[in-house]
Formats: C-alpha cells, sequence, structure tokens
C-alpha cells in the first residue's frame, strides 16, 4: 500500500488572517511530521481559502501538521487521487462486477 493524497481546502474569517499568518509562519518554521509532503498549496485571490495537495503516510502525519490550526480554522478533508489511476480503478471495478452479474 502506498501513500495517500489528501486534499483540503482550509477556510478562515478575514479578520483572522493576521492571526493565521503568523501560526502558518510558525508551523512552517517546525519539521514537518516524516510521513508527510506538501505536493502543493494555492490561496484563493480573493483571501479567506487555501487549498493544499498533501501526500501523506498516515493520518496521524496529516493531523500532526494541521492541529495548529483548528481554532482559527475550518478545514475539510479529504483523499483524492489521479485521473488516470481513477479511471483505471473504475474499469477494474466494471470488470470484476461485469464477470459476477454474468454468473447464472
Amino acid at each position: 500500500m502506498g501513500n495517500t493524497l489528501l486534499m483540503d481546502i482550509t477556510t478562515f474569517e478575514p479578520e483572522m488572517v493576521t492571526e493565521v499568518s503568523k501560526r502558518w509562519e510558525m508551523v512552517e518554521s517546525m519539521e514537518f511530521p516524516e510521513g508527510l509532503k506538501i505536493i502543493n498549496q494555492w490561496f484563493d485571490a480573493g483571501g479567506g481559502r487555501a487549498i493544499t495537495l498533501y501526500e501523506v503516510e498516515t493520518i496521524h502525519d496529516y493531523m500532526a501538521y494541521n492541529f495548529p490550526f483548528m481554532d482559527l480554522c475550518h478545514v475539510e478533508v479529504f483523499p483524492v487521487m489521479g485521473a488516470e489511476e481513477f479511471k483505471k480503478l473504475i474499469a477494474e471495478q466494471m470488470e470484476k462486477w461485469a464477470s459476477i452479474c454474468e454468473t447464472p
């Protein structure tokens, strides 16, 4: 089993931007959990939202990195996969289910 991709959408109130920025600088200066890699981050040009793609070994690695923001932000997180990997998985599952459904 390989690492998992997680994407999160972090939102915060405009009046919290200074505190979020300070906290982020603090977290970025610390050592990241060993099993976490940030693939990329994007910021909403309108403000108040960040989207981050992570590669993690365990959910614990993700939680350790994001814990400092839990009192300032609302975070939605979900597992994701690349489009090609998704298409391959769907094709495999369709084939599997077709063979099961064909059995009298």
